[in-house]
This record gives C-alpha cells, sequence and structure tokens, in this order.
C-alpha cells in the first residue's frame, strides 16, 4: 500500500482541525459531508482526501465507509495538544509513519537514506531511488511515485512541523537549475522518544519476540527513522537500560559479537503509558 498524498504535505492547522472536529463528526471524511469538510479544513476536495490518507497512514485514525474515529493515539493527541504545537505530537506522527510499510513512500524515504552520509540529492534523483526502492505486489508508476513524494516533500519545507524536527536539511542547488536540495540531517532524539521507537518498531515487526537483536531493530530502519546512527542506538539503549525509570521498559545486553534488546514491558498498553507520560513530563521540545 501506498499513501496517496494528491501532492499536499501534512500542515499544523489541518492536524488540530482533525483532532478538534472528528469526535463530534465522525462523518466528515463520507462523501456525502465533503461541504462540511472543506469548510472544516478550509480545503478543496483532494487536499480533503490527502488530509485523510495522511491521518489514516500516521495512525491517528481509523476509518471505515461510514466514519472516521481517533485512535487511541489520536485520543491522546486531542486531549493533550489539539492545537497541534507539541514536538512530541509531530515526532509520534513521525515514527508512526516510518513504521508503518503502507506509507510508502514516506517510510520508504527515512528508511533509505542514511542521515550520516553527508550528501544532497534532488528530486528527481529521490524519485528514481525511491523508485527502484518498490517492491511486492503494491508497485506503482514512476509518475505515481513522484505525485505521492510531492506531498511528503512538502512537509521538508520550512515552516512546516516536520521540518521542525530537525530530520531534513535543504540547500539551492547550482542557480541555473533552480532546484532545491534535499539531505537528512543527524539529530539528537531524547531517550523517551528512542524507547517509544524502539518499542513501536517491536511490535510492528516482532511482536512475537520478547528479545530481539539490536542489528534486526536498525536494519528494519530504527536509527534511520530517528535521524541518529545505529551505534548511537546502541548507546542510547545502554543509558535506558540503566535508567531506573525507563530500565523497567528495556533492558539490553551485549556479548561479544551480539546484543540484544529484552522488551520487558511491550504492546499497546507499554506505548500508550509511554505517550501520555512523555506529554504529562514536557521533556520533548522542538530543537
Amino acid at each position: 500500500m501506498s499513501l496517496d498524498t494528491q501532492k499536499f504535505g501534512m500542515s499544523r492547522y489541518w492536524l488540530s482541525a482533525a483532532l478538534t472536529k472528528l469526535p463530534s463528526h465522525p462523518e466528515l471524511f463520507t462523501s456525502g459531508a465533503l461541504c462540511a469538510a472543506r469548510k472544516t479544513f478550509l480545503a478543496g476536495k483532494n487536499q480533503v482526501a490527502a488530509i485523510k490518507n495522511w491521518l489514516v497512514a500516521a495512525e491517528v485514525v481509523a476509518t471505515t465507509s461510514k466514519q472516521t474515529v481517533l485512535t487511541d493515539l489520536g485520543r491522546l493527541m486531542a486531549a493533550k495538544d489539539s492545537r497541534a504545537e507539541a514536538a512530541w505530537t509531530w515526532w509520534l506522527f513521525h515514527l508512526h509513519l516510518g513504521a508503518n510499510t503502507d506509507s510508502f513512500p514516506y517510510c520508504t524515504f527515512f528508511k533509505e537514506y542514511d542521515p550520516e552520509i553527508n550528501s544532497w540529492s534532488s528530486f528527481d534523483e529521490i524519485i528514481k531511488k525511491l523508485n527502484e526502492c518498490q517492491n511486492g505486489e503494491s508497485i506503482v508508476a514512476e509518475e505515481t511515485v513522484k505525485t505521492y513524494f510531492e506531498g511528503v516533500e512538502r512537509n521538508f519545507r520550512p515552516t512546516w512541523p516536520i521540518y521542525g524536527l530537525g530530520l531534513i536539511e535543504r540547500r539551492r542547488a547550482p542557480e541555473e537549475s533552480k532546484k532545491e536540495l534535499i539531505r537528512r540531517r543527524c539529530v539528537e532524539p531524547n531517550d523517551l522518544i528512542i524507547l517509544y521507537a524502539a518499542l513501536l518498531f517491536q511490535q510492528k515487526f516482532f511482536a512475537n519476540q520478547a528479545t530481539v537483536e539490536a542489528k534486526k531493530l536498525i536494519d528494519r530502519g530504527l536509527s534511520r527513522v530517528l535521524g541518529i546512527s545505529g551505534n548511537s542506538v546502541r548507546v542510547a539503549f545502554v543509558r535506558i537500560h540503566q535508567d531506573t525509570t525507563l530500565g523497567q521498559f528495556l533492558q539490553y545486553s551485549q556479548a561479544a559479537n551480539l546484543d540484544s534488546v529484552q522488551f520487558v514491558k511491550k504492546g499497546e498498553d507499554t506505548l500508550k503509558q509511554i505517550r501520555t507520560h512523555t506529554y504529562v513530563q514536557g521533556s520533548v521540545r522542538w530543537p
């Protein structure tokens, strides 16, 4: 599956409007409520479709043919940050997209481009690579990849909240091309973000394993989605292991040629607990 962005990114206003309006208007994304949805989001028909697709891919909403409702994640966002202003809200949005294999090309971009490799790429170069990375039964045409990634790329522009996380860097290309170049950027997420991401990846890809090799988590894209190196993930696991509070959730062991992560607590209830704790603590801030 792919994330059909209709060439539109996800703005702070659109997320806030969804968090605020959907609890009382679950029919908002149905065809019969299109006029109301356009007024709510101040958006056109294609933009409304894109907003719904972003929300579904980020697991903020669950949808049927007749209604769209906030998930546990969406309800917490609505309760703690209905204006969608908190950095933690957008880290959650980003991490759930990054861990969702149905969010192509968003997840693929973050998993394929290494923040440690200090090289710039043009839009066309990214499209070519993303197209080559497709596999399985849900392959789309290169022109469709381009359309979908145009919406993803909008999130990478200054003033957009996902850009504000610091994961992306931009610069102007040589003047004659009149284009911009993009590259991944290393950031320093705090240990709560790293713990949550590790638990999320365990739930998504290793749900039946209480102990997972650190390399397998990293190979699944954990470090790249976080914007750090594989070694930095391991260093963070050591800190989390030694922390009296965070160590209750995750234990890290190192042997000669193998290091592994034991998920002492795991599953949706644990993710919910950490989400709530992080909102209350307020330790995740914008760079």
